[in-house]
């Protein structure tokens, strides 16, 4: 574990008997495919939606060939520092988020550079979703096993990755994964997740999901 994920976690407070949701923020949160077409339209190269990858789908509009890896990387820097704070809002996710935070506690665990962890906790603010904000790189196992060891409620994890879901399985089983990725040309590239528990369709669906299982939890409402 980073010495930077370390400090965030420590800064997070995580009741013991109250529920607990750790979401990510991009394609979940955030539509981030949408922006990053535009970023990519005014930086002359496109993607081709061959597959759920960046690395050679980003094409070079004026050649058609596939962008090089340092070149996609520098793109996707250059997206996060020109357009954290104004990615379009994923349809339903801040009413629903609010809606749900009278039963649980909510955890934003994004793969957002550290650089840009405060505008994106100023576009959660701006958008009705003021919660916790942890920046992180890589696995995100780490960071759901630590909070979710602080709770003896239920946790539940939603992330567009496959990997995640994977990675967060084989440390913390018990944690609830729910695959969501709210672009549905992204979605239909991609299968749903073999380690999560549930495949949502939007917003609405992971509300009722959730709810469904604190119910049946014995859950009640501000527990």
């Amino acid at each position: 574990m980073t010495e930077a994920l370390h400090s965030q976690l420590s800064d997070v407070e995580v009741a013991l008997n109250r529920p607990l949701l750790i979401t990510d923020a991009d394609e979940v949160l955030f539509a981030f495919m949408r922006g990053f077409e535009r970023h990519l339209a005014n930086n002359g190269a496109y993607f081709n939606w061959a597959s759920f990858r960046l690395n050679g789908n980003i094409i070079a509009r004026d050649s058609d060939d596939p962008l090089e890896i340092p070149q996609v990387r520098g793109l996707l820097r250059s997206y996060f520092e020109e357009h954290t704070q104004t990615m379009d809002v994923v349809e339903h996710a801040p009413e629903m988020l609010q809606h749900l935070s009278r039963r649980l506690q909510v955890v934003v665990l994004s793969n957002v550079p550290h650089a840009q962890r405060a505008d994106r906790a100023a576009a959660l603010h701006n958008n009705g979703m003021p919660f916790p904000i942890i920046s992180n790189e890589g696995s995100k196992a780490d960071a759901v096993e630590t909070l979710a060891a602080r709770t003896a409620a239920p946790v539940f994890f939603i992330d567009d990755s496959p990997n995640h879901h994977d990675e967060v399985k084989r440390v913390a089983d018990h944690v609830v994964r729910i695959h969501y990725i709210s672009d549905p040309r992204l979605s239909t590239l991609l299968g749903p997740a073999d380690a999560s528990h549930y495949r949502a369709r939007d917003w609405l669906d992971i509300r009722a999901f959730i709810e469904d299982h604190l119910d049946q939890a014995g859950q009640t409402d501000g527990a």
